[in-house]
């Protein structure tokens, strides 16, 4: 039985061209591989879900791969190539040097690493501050797709941001936020009418990220909408209760619990989040924890989300 967001299998399956396995992953998104291109090298290529492979959402995807190369020149996880062949349609991507927030959160669910509520708390604001420098960036545009699968962990502490260029063919889907999340682990505010994938939408997506690194694990389908305020209320990072309360307090501004949009973008939930976990030297003690963690599952396989795998 699955339980989680966003079903995440591994599969191996045998490369038709270089006769390798290679590890696939799978979500509402489509089909993520990394291969090896003749011209670019190692990169990674998505195979997208049919809803996204459509004509219309390929020009929305197109253009915002444009402006997001042209604001972002050198980036990881930029746009490399899109291509369309008969129905299908594959967008190829540079791939960061990290792991994905997603496997960091499998690890700790499952115990492979361990990590103290000061180092998460570091790890969120990285996550944080990245969302907030994007929304400063391409103003007043949003990513959009923000989900664990599209943060990229790197060895010292930093994260990077993909899957930036689903907004508008997001929002030609249609679908209500139910959907969405059952689809895509999209989480989105409530709405008199279908969700917007504006900045305020990605604070709402910031907040579920943040609860899932607070809590040691991917948020499940059952526990969005419904659910989410109960779980906000379990959040216990240390013994510190005042800090655990304004962790809560935050989580429940960004997921926009109580009915009103507190920050109007990422830049003003990561001026409150700086005052609740304060940005650290890369020397201090709990960084260092924090990046030997990260060293570890770098160098490691972790299966991501084993209890989603089909029995």
């Amino acid at each position: 039985m699955t339980t989680g967001a966003v079903v995440a299998h591994r599969l191996i399956v045998i490369s038709p061209d270089t006769d390798q396995i290679v590890p696939v992953r799978e979500d509402g998104f489509g089909a993520r591989r990394i291969v090896v291109d003749p011209r670019l090298g190692r990169v990674e290529r998505l195979e997208l879900a049919k809803p996204l492979s459509s004509w219309g959402c390929e020009q929305a995807i197109r253009a915002r791969a444009a402006h997001l190369g042209s604001a972002f020149d050198g980036a990881y996880g930029r746009v490399l190539r899109i291509e369309r062949t008969g129905e299908a349609l594959a967008i190829v991507s540079a791939i960061p040097d990290g792991v994905l927030l997603s496997d960091v959160l499998a690890a700790l669910e499952f115990k492979t690493v361990t990590l103290s509520g000061n180092e998460l708390l570091q790890l969120a604001r990285s996550v944080v501050e990245s969302v907030a420098g994007i929304h400063e960036r391409i103003a007043p545009r949003s990513h959009g797709a923000l989900t664990p699968a599209h943060v990229v962990v790197h060895r010292d502490g930093g994260t990077t941001l993909t899957g930036a260029v689903f907004a508008e063919a997001l929002q030609s889907l249609e679908r209500n936020r139910e959907i969405l999340w059952r689809e895509f682990g999209l989480a989105l505010p409530s709405s008199a009418s279908l969700p917007r994938f504006d900045q305020r939408g990605d604070v709402t997506q910031l907040g579920a990220i943040v609860l899932a690194i607070a809590i040691r694990r991917s948020l499940r389908r059952d526990e969005y909408p419904r659910g989410i305020t109960d779980l906000v209320n379990t959040v216990a990072l240390s013994e510190d209760l005042t800090k655990d309360a304004r962790v809560r307090q935050w989580l429940q501004d960004a997921l926009q619990l109580q009915g009103r949009g507190v920050f109007s973008s990422a830049v003003d939930a990561a001026e409150v989040f700086s005052n609740i976990a304060p940005p650290l030297p890369q020397d201090d003690v709990t960084m260092l924890a924090l990046q030997t963690a990260l060293h570890q599952l770098s160098g490691a396989t972790v299966d991501p989300q084993p209890h989603l795998r089909a029995s």
